[in-house]
This record gives structure tokens, C-alpha cells and sequence, in this order.
């Protein structure tokens, strides 16, 4: 067969289509792989119409939600959609998931990508792992997923494994250049895994999550534990969860905590955040946090005006909003 492989909207080499490129190759298949590269972000984007006739098959990934109806296939009646962004039941049948990831198909990365874990124990009512993985399950052997000198493990709660602390012992032993790239549970911090992590050749900071005020004592519990062993300023790196229904007090209050304490925050907006009064103040905000280097170097006041430095009520309404509420 001749297969087309799409990739509406990854941002590192997507693992389902890795794994497809594999079967379909092990098959004799020819293959093609068509790089959308859209952005997670709702924007206003005509779907992608393919034109498909020439193909026996094409597999569609979508990641994000915001990208579900933006990509047409024409001309073809053996069309599969997958990935979160379509729905939360489709799968690769167990025979494929279990194969190889192909990293040919991404000649640009030189880094490997994996799950060591599926799922959570959390119940986080802006997550879909819970109801698309269940349960904190191990999954794949890292030695499985390392194919270059450096790793990206994408594991939603890795810390929450009873198995957790022998891997990580295992990957210092092995001196594995690797990175939680999801961020890891900061409430499930203690003084043994800290450690270990510390004793990792772990690929700049560490990620943690702080998306609700109600467990600031529990943060900075683990904060406190973590920084016994990790002791750098702005080591910690903290997502900050955004969504227009919370109080923007309580989104300030947690960039503030960050500030205070030398740790970085990234702002992770939810899609509804595009559609609120305040979208305008979200994307600046976004940009002021995330971006460390200006972060770490000016206030939001400072920022703001060299932002706009040509559109002075822009700045002014948005620092009006933070002002406002800070």
C-alpha cells in the first residue's frame, strides 16, 4: 500500500505516527508523512483540505483540541483520525503500540521521546489522562524509549508509580541525559526521590505544577524538601494553570509566589482563556512569564511598556488589569 501519515499539530515527533511508520514499513507499505505543523492555540485557520486519491490509506494525528475539524481528506475512503485532539477512545491497536518508534520520519530531533508510565492518580478537572489512560499504569521500559543522547520522558505523574524510585535509581546508575518534560508532582516530593533527582543529569529545570492556591502548604512542603538538594535560583520551574472562570487574583498570587521564591512560572492557558474579556491581558501575561530571561529581569510595569512601546494604551490596559488585581 501507499500510506500517508498526517501530523496536524505536534510539536515533537509524534509517537503514534513513529510507531505506524514502523508497522507499515515491517508490512512493505510505502510511506509519506505531511507536517501541518498548526498551533495548539484556537486561531482562525481554514482546515487543511488533502487531497488524497493517490494514497491506499492516510492516518490523521491531531494533539490538540482546538484542531479537530481542521483537516479535510478528499478523494479517499480509508481515513483514519486519532490523537486526544480527535477523541479521547481512539487507540493504536496493541501490535502497533508495542512496535518501535521509526525517528527517521523526524530527521530534524535528536532526542527520544517516551512514557515510561500512563495515566494518573489525580482527578484534575481540566485533564484529560484520567479518563483517556485511568490509573497511574507502567507502560514501557525507559531502555525501550532511549534512542539518542538525550531523553524527554512525557509521563503526567511519574512520581505517582510505587516503582518510581528504582527507575529513577536506574537512570542515575546509567547516566541518562533526561528530562520529565510534563512536570513532575511537587505534593509527592520527599526527601529519597529529591535526592535522586538531583542526581540526575537532568536537562535544565525542573517542572512541577502549582495550578490551584488551595495547595500552597502542600507546595511549598515540597518545595522545601526539593530545595534541600536542588538549591540553584530559578531551578524550579512551576506551570501555572489559567482559565477565565478562576479569580485573575489567584493566578497573580501564584506568579508572585514564583517571583518571591526564584522559581519560574509558565502560564498554561486554557483554550477557553481566547474566548474571555481578558484575552488580551492572558497573551500578555503569557509572554511576561514566559519567557524566563525577561521573567527574571523586570516587573510586569517594566515589561508591559516594552511591549508596546508604540501602542501605549494596550500597556495601559493591561497593566490596569494587573494592577487592578495583583
Amino acid at each position: 500500500m501507499k500510506v500517508l501519515l498526517v501530523d496536524t499539530d505536534s510539536k515533537i515527533p509524534n509517537l503514534a505516527l513513529m510507531k505506524l511508520a514502523t508497522y507499515h514499513k515491517q508490512r512493505g507499505d510505502s510511506i509519506e508523512v505531511m507536517k501541518l505543523k498548526y498551533s495548539g492555540y484556537p486561531h482562525n485557520k481554514r482546515p487543511f483540505v488533502i487531497n488524497a486519491n493517490q494514497f491506499d490509506k492516510v492516518s490523521v494525528s491531531t494533539i490538540f483540541t482546538a484542531n479537530r475539524d481542521k483537516v479535510i481528506v478528499n478523494g479517499n475512503d480509508n481515513v483514519e483520525f486519532g490523537g486526544t485532539g480527535y477523541d479521547l477512545v481512539t487507540s493504536l491497536p496493541s501490535y502497533i503500540d508495542e512496535l518501535e518508534e521509526d525517528y527517521s520520519i523526524y530527521p530534524e530531533h535528536n532526542s527520544s521521546y517516551g512514557f515510561i508510565t500512563r495515566g494518573c492518580v489525580r482527578n484534575c478537572w481540566f485533564c484529560f489522562v484520567p479518563e483517556k489512560e485511568g490509573l497511574i499504569n507502567y507502560y514501557r521500559d525507559w531502555r525501550r524509549i532511549v534512542k539518542h543522547k538525550k531523553v524527554y520522558f512525557l509521563d503526567n505523574n511519574f512520581l505517582a508509580y510505587n516503582g518510581h524510585k528504582e527507575i529513577l535509581s536506574e537512570l542515575v546508575e546509567n547516566k541518562v541525559k533526561c528530562q520529565f518534560n510534563q512536570g513532575l508532582d511537587i505534593r509527592l516530593i520527599d526527601d529519597e526521590n529529591a535526592k535522586l533527582l538531583s542526581d540526575l543529569r537532568y536537562l535544565g529545570e525542573y517542572t512541577f505544577a502549582f495550578d490551584d492556591s488551595r495547595y500552597e502548604k502542600l507546595v511549598n512542603r515540597g518545595v522545601r524538601i526539593f530545595k534541600k538538594y536542588v538549591s540553584s535560583d530559578w531551578k524550579l520551574r512551576m506551570f501555572i494553570y489559567v482559565h477565565p472562570e478562576m479569580n485573575i487574583d489567584s493566578v497573580l498570587y501564584r506568579i508572585e509566589w514564583c517571583k518571591n521564591r526564584k522559581i519560574l512560572p509558565y502560564l498554561m492557558r486554557d483554550k477557553s482563556c481566547w474566548l474571555s474579556e481578558n484575552h488580551h491581558f492572558y497573551i500578555d501575561l503569557a509572554s511576561y512569564c514566559n519567557q524566563p530571561g525577561l521573567f527574571k529581569g523586570m516587573d510586569f510595569n517594566e515589561y508591559i511598556f516594552k511591549r508596546y512601546p508604540k501602542n501605549k494604551n494596550r500597556a495601559l490596559r493591561s497593566l490596569a488589569t494587573y494592577d487592578a488585581y495583583l
